[in-house]
């Protein structure tokens, strides 16, 4: 996920909160063999568990659920592992990354649920998510890797169309934007501007 460097985890107290990912492989693309040679090419669907609130990125924008509910209609098991503690609410990650994460703007490959795993977790602990999680998406930028990959998808019944809500959207903008809000000099945000250079990020819902 880029050479950022994480902010500390926040020490842990009797104040704070729990902090789980929630991953479920949903498919592994047929191609995979061709473009990954050994390493493992499995899709995922992740989401952010704080205390008892799942939080979740879809069309829908951001969603607050009971846990593992966006996962429930995927039949397959979901790894459930704590990550750490956050003195930081479920309400104020949502406050600052729901201007970036608005209904409508879900994109497979420029703009899905681990992208907001990804920014969610940097919000609440400094910590990024884990590659193996969004391996999928370095397939999905550009060059013979990116046609391996569309022609793998097109094997499962997939047909990529690009959402022009969400092609200038790039990940690293909003860990920016996050370290802007909790740094020295802390900046609330307010102008909901999205970021504005092109980039095709992450990949599976």
């Amino acid at each position: 996920m880029g050479s950022e460097q994480s902010m500390p985890v926040a020490t842990f107290s009797l104040g704070d909160s729990p902090v789980q990912l929630a991953a479920t492989v949903l498919f592994h693309v047929p191609s995979a063999a061709k473009l990954r040679g050994s390493e493992p090419l499995d899709a995922y669907h992740t989401s952010i568990v704080v205390g008892q609130v799942e939080y979740s990125f879809s069309g829908q924008g951001i969603r607050e659920t009971k846990p593992l509910v966006s996962h429930s209609m995927l039949k397959r098991e979901t790894e459930v592992k704590i990550v750490g503690y956050t003195p930081y609410s479920g309400y104020q990650m949502v406050m600052l990354l729901n201007q970036f994460f608005p209904p409508a703007t879900y994109d497979l490959l420029c703009k899905n649920c681990n992208s907001f795993s990804d920014c969610a977790l940097f919000f609440l602990l400094g910590q990024r998510l884990e590659a193996k999680y969004s391996r999928m998406e370095k397939y999905g930028k550009t060059g013979q890797k990116r046609i391996g990959l569309m022609s793998g998808l097109r094997l499962l019944g997939m047909n990529y169309h690009p959402n022009p809500n969400s092609q200038n959207f790039q990940v690293e903008q909003v860990i920016d934007r996050v370290k802007a809000y909790k740094g020295p000099g802390r900046q609330d945000i307010h102008d909901g501007k999205s970021p504005t250079d092109p980039c095709c990020c992450h990949l599976f819902f």
